[in-house]
């Protein structure tokens, strides 16, 4: 079952960097173009700002989740200075993880809930008559993706814990 796990789970990082390429190449592409109609020929496309920065959010969320996956989201890890043991090292290490896990379930219900006022109101762009909700679920996907991404490093840092 642990392999079944993995697979789906570098499966589902695998698909996050697919994602992540194209929508930067998407963002970068839309930049580009931004930038060129502006300044060289003195006109803005309509709505293209705006989806520049709503279409970010999508790859800052996915992309904060797919650091959580590598385990390279940024930590501040004086404990290792302090602590020697290694046990007690790996103990504090799966206590935070804990935390960060549950912190992103606290996030988890705040952005479902956000998603579904949004999709009460019906609320669009302003300029493009988007619904909103196609740029506030990537807070949604995103935390649910560092749930399962720090619940997966709280069950290896406690197993590593046990183990030592």
């Amino acid at each position: 079952m642990v392999r079944g796990v993995k697979k789906f789970n570098s499966g589902l990082a695998a698909l996050q960097r697919g994602f992540l390429f194209f929508a930067m190449g998407l963002l970068t592409l839309a930049m580009f173009t931004e930038i060129v109609s502006r300044y060289i020929f003195h006109h803005s496309f309509f709505g293209l700002e705006h989806f520049i920065g709503f279409a970010s959010m999508w790859v800052y969320f996915i992309g904060s989740a797919y650091g959580s996956y590598e385990r390279s989201h940024v930590k501040a890890e004086l404990i290792r200075t302090v602590v020697k043991s290694k046990r007690t090292y790996n103990i504090i290490r799966s206590l935070s993880a804990a935390v960060s896990t549950w912190v992103s379930c606290i996030f988890v219900i705040w952005s479902y809930e956000f998603c579904m006022d949004s999709i009460a109101m019906k609320e669009t762009t302003w300029t493009l008559n988007v619904p909103m909700v196609y740029f506030q679920s990537s807070l949604l996907v995103g935390g649910i993706l560092m749930v399962v991404y720090f619940l997966w490093e709280t069950i290896d840092c406690a197993r590593d814990a046990f183990r030592t």
